[in-house]
């Protein structure tokens, strides 16, 4: 991807667009692929350009456009231009502001409220998926809303997308991203949070897919009394790997963090969970804790923690916790001798870690997909 490319699709582009492809090439030239030991990115090589056409959308209680569509609007460009720092790598952000070929525009407005989620589904069959999303939720303003990655096949395929949430005064967003492309995919996620007075934001992450995923949510709590909790599952099997990384910036006084992340690991996969709680100078009366535990299913799996706190105030409240280890083997015990089999028993306790993120998904259907998932991973895998 050069130039030219981002010529030719700034060429077919106004407004905004194509000023934030333009600027986000100067970026993106000014920038290198990483060489992440974590993720194996040795021999990695960016892909090549091709469209996506594979969106779909149900608007729910929010007015929803396909980013393409959007024409002139000042306040998608400012929050795309806003400078803030956020993502796994700057190159792959760049990348997306640069070449993407696919996104939306969601808008939460006090007219359109109401119980109905919002569903955004990227689905592919060995696709290239550089999606662009932005959200803005007006003041007193709710909805719940789920990005859905999902694989058509077993085709390869390469996804890296952006999504800006700004969450206006009184507001309040859910946002579950599930992840769950094939099993040879790359996922590259990166996802920007902006909190004035009062707002809410829950993410709700889960990362059932891909061999190589880097995921980051950053969140800049701007407004005094804001709120900012991430709940998260993640099952990782074979050689899978996954970068998960959060950081909350409390930038004002009174605002509320929670992150908390279960995972469990099978077979030779690795995780990294890296949680950076940054109290900055005027966040008087912050509070934020942060937490992972992971079950380990065989000796041959790895798990990171890094956990880290910065106060730069003395009236904040921070805390982390993290812990690993293998199933209780008494609790399996009694549960087989309640007539469950080995690999029941060990689903049922797995799942059981999952279902505070699983039970919050909006839709029955996904909620049964992920179960199936899980099944899959935990027993179907081993009884083909």
């Amino acid at each position: 991807m050069d130039e030219t490319l981002v010529k030719k699709l700034s060429s077919k582009s106004t407004g905004w667009i194509k000023e934030g492809r333009e600027s986000g090439y100067k970026r993106y030239k000014g920038s290198d692929v990483p060489k992440w030991k974590r993720l194996s990115l040795k021999d990695f090589t960016l892909p090549d350009y091709k469209g996506y056409s594979r969106l779909s959308i149900t608007p729910g209680n929010a007015d929803v456009k396909d980013i393409m569509d959007t024409g002139m609007q000042d306040d998608v460009k400012d929050i795309i231009d806003s400078g803030l720092a956020f993502g796994v790598d700057d190159k792959f952000v760049s990348m997306v502001d640069s070449f993407f070929n696919t996104g939306v525009v969601i808008r939460l407005k006090k007219d359109k409220e109401g119980k109905s989620p919002v569903i955004i589904r990227y689905p592919s069959d060995g696709d290239l998926i550089l999606d662009q999303n932005v959200i803005i939720a007006e003041p007193f303003t709710t909805a719940r809303i789920v990005i859905d990655y999902d694989t058509l096949s077993s085709k390869n395929s390469f996804h890296d997308g952006v999504t800006r949430v700004l969450a206006k005064e009184g507001s309040r967003v859910e946002l579950t991203v599930l992840q769950r492309l094939s099993d040879s995919s790359y996922n590259f996620n990166s996802v920007l949070g902006i909190l004035e007075d009062d707002a809410v934001i829950n993410w709700s992450v889960i990362e059932m897919g891909s061999r190589n995923s880097a995921v980051n949510y950053t969140t800049y709590m701007r407004g005094q009394g804001s709120e900012n909790r991430a709940k998260g599952a993640f099952l990782l099997d074979g050689d899978r790997r996954l970068d998960l990384s959060f950081k909350v910036n409390h930038l004002a006084p009174n605002t509320t963090s929670d992150i908390d992340i279960r995972g469990a690991l099978k077979d030779n996969s690795y995780s990294i969970f890296r949680g950076d709680l940054d109290m900055k100078h005027g966040a008087k009366g912050a509070k934020g804790n942060e937490s992972e535990s992971v079950t380990l299913l065989d000796k041959t799996v790895r798990s990171d923690a890094i956990p880290a706190l910065k106060c730069a105030d003395d009236d904040v409240e921070a805390g982390h916790a993290a812990s690993c280890g293998e199933l209780d083997k008494n609790v399996l015990f009694y549960m087989m001798s309640r007539g469950l089999s080995y690999d029941d028993a060990r689903m049922m306790l797995v799942e059981a870690g999952f279902n505070p993120v699983i039970d919050a998904l909006p839709d029955d259907g996904l909620k049964n997909d992920m179960r199936d998932i899980i099944k899959r991973r935990l027993i179907g895998s081993e009884n083909d």
